[in-house]
This record gives C-alpha cells, sequence and structure tokens, in this order.
C-alpha cells in the first residue's frame, strides 16, 4: 500500500539474485584485495570527523597549511608528483594494478561471472576515492592538532591512539594487521607460484606436487629473507610510498605494453613479447641503479616509466612484425574487439542502465575527474 504500483520494482530490486550481484559479490572481491571494509573505513571515518570536529573550520586548517599541499596537479618541477609524470607515468602504473597485478587479478577471478567481476573492481574504485577525506585530509589537519609533531610518517599513528576509543582502536589494529597479512601471504603465494609452475615445472615435469610444494615453501622462505634484507635500503627513498611508486615505474611499464598490445593487436606474438619484457628488464635495472647511485641523468620515476613503455612498445612491435605471425585460432578469443564485445553482450541479455557496466565506469570516471578538479 505504502509503495503503490511501485512495490513490484521495489521487490524486485530486492530479489537475492540482484542483491548478491550488486552487493554480496562486490563487497567479497573488495575485502579479499587485503582491505576489510568494516576494520578500517568505519573508524577511519571517525577519525576524519572527529579531527574535523576538535579543529572547529577548514579555515583553521587553510590558515597552517600550504596551498601546493592541497593540490593534486603539482607544477613541472615538482620533485614528487609533477603534473607531465601525471599525464604519462599515473596511468600506466594504474593499470598495471588494476588490471596485471596478479593480486587483484586473484581476487577478481573469484567472482561468479566476468560481469560480477567488472561490478566487483567498479566497486573497489569507488571505494578508493573517499581515501583522500578519511587518510589524505586528516594528515594536513594534523597541522593544526600537532603542531610540534615533526616526523610525518607519525601523524596517522598520532590520530588514531589520540582519537579513538579502545574498541574502534582495537578494529582499526586489526583491520592494518589483516590487511597487511592479506598482502603479504598474496605476494609471496603469487611469487612461488610463479617461480615453482612457470619455472621449475616447465624445466622439470617429471617432478610431482609434493615436491613442486616443497619447492614452493623454499622459494618463498628465500623471498622472505630477500625482502627483509632489502628493507634497509628501501629509507633512502624517504618514504615507503615514494618507494613504491619508484620501484613499480621501473617493472610495470614492460608488463603494460606486452598486455596491452596482446589484447588489442592481432599481429602480437610471443617472441614479440618476449623481447619487450626483457628489454625493459634490462633498462629498468639499468634506471634503477643509475639512479640510486646518483649517476648519469637524474631523471623523475614516472618519466621513466613512460619511457620504458614507449621502448617496449616499440620492441614489441618490431620483433613482431619481423618473425611469423600467431595462428588466428590461437588469438581469436583473446584479442579484443567490438564484435566480439557485443557478442558477449548479446549472450549476457538486455539489462537496465544502471546495470551497465559501461554506464557506471563512465560514472566513475566523471566522479574522479570531479575530485581531480575540486582539488587541482
Amino acid at each position: 500500500m505504502v509503495f503503490g504500483e511501485q512495490a513490484p520494482k521495489a521487490l524486485a530490486i530486492m530479489h537475492p539474485e540482484r542483491v548478491s550481484r550488486w552487493i554480496i559479490s562486490p563487497l567479497i572481491i573488495f575485502t579479499r584485495t587485503g582491505t576489510p571494509l568494516i576494520y578500517k573505513a568505519i573508524p577511519t571515518w571517525f577519525v576524519a570527523v572527529e579531527a574535523f570536529t576538535r579543529i572547529g573550520s577548514w579555515d583553521q586548517v587553510l590558515a597552517v597549511t600550504p596551498p601546493e599541499m592541497l593540490s593534486l596537479v603539482r607544477p613541472l618541477d615538482d620533485g614528487f608528483l609533477p603534473w607531465l609524470g601525471l599525464v604519462t607515468g599515473v596511468p600506466l602504473l594504474g593499470f598495471y594494478f588494476w588490471c596485471t597485478n596478479q593480486f587483484m587479478v586473484q581476487r577478481v577471478l573469484s567472482a561468479r561471472s566476468v560481469r560480477d567481476g567488472r561490478l566487483g573492481a567498479l566497486f573497489a574504485g569507488l571505494l578508493k576515492l573517499p581515501v583522500l577525506w578519511i587518510m589524505v585530509l586528516p594528515g594536513t589537519m594534523a597541522r593544526v592538532l600537532y603542531p610540534a609533531l615533526e616526523n610525518p610518517d607519525l601523524v596517522y599513528p598520532t590520530l588514531i591512539f589520540g582519537m579513538l576509543p579502545a574498541g574502534l582502536l582495537g578494529l582499526v589494529v586489526a583491520g592494518f594487521l589483516a590487511a597487511l597479512m592479506s598482502q603479504i601471504d598474496s605476494t609471496l603465494n603469487s611469487a612461488s607460484t610463479l617461480v615453482t609452475m612457470d619455472f621449475v615445472k616447465v624445466r622439470r615435469p617429471d617432478l610431482d606436487e609434493r615436491q613442486l610444494m616443497r619447492i614452493g615453501r623454499v622459494t618463498t622462505a628465500a623471498f622472505m629473507v630477500f625482502a627483509a634484507a632489502w628493507a634497509t635500503r628501501i629509507e633512502q627513498f624517504g618514504s615507503l610510498f615514494r618507494y613504491l611508486q619508484n620501484v613499480l615505474s621501473y617493472i610495470a611499464p614492460p608488463v603494460v605494453a606486452v598486455f596491452l598490445l596482446g589484447v588489442l593487436w592481432r599481429r602480437a606474438n610471443a617472441r614479440g613479447a618476449f623481447a619487450s619484457l626483457l628489454t625493459g628488464l634490462i633498462l629498468g635495472l639499468g634506471f634503477f641503479v643509475a639512479n640510486l647511485a646518483g649517476r648519469g641523468p637524474q631523471l623523475h620515476f614516472l618519466y621513466v616509466g613512460a619511457i620504458l613503455f614507449g621502448v617496449c612498445t616499440l620492441v614489441h612491435v618490431g620483433v613482431s612484425l619481423s618473425t611469423a605471425p600467431p595462428a588466428p585460432e590461437q588469438v581469436r578469443e583473446l584479442v579484443w574487439s567490438a564484435a566480439a564485445a557485443r557478442r558477449e553482450r548479446a549472450a549476457a541479455g538486455a539489462s537496465s542502465w544502471y546495470a551497465d557496466d559501461r554506464v557506471l565506469a563512465g560514472a566513475l570516471l566523471v566522479v574522479t575527474a570531479a575530485v581531480v578538479i575540486a582539488f587541482w
């Protein structure tokens, strides 16, 4: 009686299959990426609101914060994120993380269907946007709340320990530990699987599962020892975030080049991909060592990423054109085409406009653009 003629539509929206597709599947995909939603989102929102409440007004934050610290688009001579690097390098890092990083791909493959995987990825992308308000801007507010705090790495721990009650503080700590363990577990699992299945098993096909499992465990232990030894070098980069972006700029561009050409170009072949990856590995290692040692031209890491991507793309195209093309039946189902996309959507059946992942992706791009413009 309350909904009148809209009752059937309201009930249809709450159909279990739709609830599963729109709510449960995306939440599972997102929370399994190592970021437990309940354990971190609610307490961090509490920190943001509490910090702003204690300050009283945004004007007090602006009074002690230089304007450039609230800008996402920095000058060309900025040492961390120049605007040219934002255009040429950051898209490569984002594409690598969201489309080729095994850590993300493993989670998307747990979806019920390709469509659910797309919705989950879009939902995860949407939940990345509030991070600006619940983690970045509270750090700016700390300039007012804790003006004597000298170490910027202690800003967020100081905020959560100073503002959260005991119960919520426990949830935050548990969330961070769960996220850390999930990230480490996925990284080590991916690395050991790569070594075991793509190198050892190819050369020694006679090994049984027990032997391969033993090799995987030894590989995992070796990676952990190497990571612990390398951790002492991270301090040279100033911060962990800067180190991660820096390293990804050297290793991601060859992977992105191979992936894009493999998906969009039928003429790309395995020899071209191998040559491209090998070239990117050698050049990336050379750039990294040169920058680390302070020798040669000190290029910004985002510029290095764009250079590596261009060189690897040219190498892939050149080697592919000079060698035999792959058989059509090998690439028919792997290379994207508008016709194949139409057939896929026709097979999936008609859906409402608000359920179309293309519409949702466009809306996410618009919202992201609005955030960037607002903090230009």
